[in-house]
């Protein structure tokens, strides 16, 4: 009986120094405007020595993501330390970067994109590619369907104002899907 109690405290422990340390890095969500209140820890990866990733929800169906690195925000490609993420009925509308600041951060090495919009111009199509991806929690190779123009996206530099194109962006349903599942990083 006395180490079971001692086991149930250790736990109970384990998971208060783990809600405390995410708490101290719930202050970075505040450099984000766009990223309302209130919200709340969605997932954590920081392993002890602050090492990780942080994701942070709202009940705008906004998913707040950064990482750390040795307890401090890291810059990722671009100057990117935030990535904003907008959904609307479950479909990934915008991703928008920011940097340390909470400032719109471009990718400098292309066209200094910052805001990344999605339109699904084939709802159907798109549809029936997502319940074959769904059904294979993502580990499905699918042809790049790119060119049937199921998913088309917008990109606006840090100042909200689109970059000019000779005619649309299209990106693969796959590609998409990854990105409303969050598995791209800057």
């Amino acid at each position: 009986m006395k180490s079971f109690l001692l086991l149930c405290a250790a736990f109970l422990s384990t998971i208060v120094l783990s809600a405390q340390s995410d708490a101290r890095y719930h202050t970075h969500t505040e450099r984000i405007a766009q990223f309302s209140k209130p919200n709340k820890l969605l997932s954590s990866t920081i392993d002890a020595e602050g090492n990780g990733s942080l994701e942070y929800t709202n009940p705008k169906n906004q998913v707040l993501r950064f990482r750390l690195l040795n307890h401090r925000l890291q810059i990722q490609h671009g100057g990117i330390a935030f990535q904003l993420f907008s959904y609307q009925n479950n479909e990934l509308q915008k991703i928008e970067n920011f940097d340390l600041q909470g400032k719109l951060a471009g990718e400098r090495v292309s066209q200094n994109e910052a805001v990344t919009e999605f339109i699904i111009e084939k709802k159907d199509e798109y549809l029936k590619k997502k319940k074959l991806i769904d059904a294979a929690e993502g580990n499905i190779d699918l042809a790049d369907d790119s060119q049937e123009k199921i998913i088309r996206v917008k990109l606006l530099d840090s100042k909200r104002k689109p970059i000019s194109e000779k005619e649309p962006s299209y990106i693969s349903s796959k590609t998409y899907w990854n990105y409303a599942v969050r598995m791209y990083w800057p």
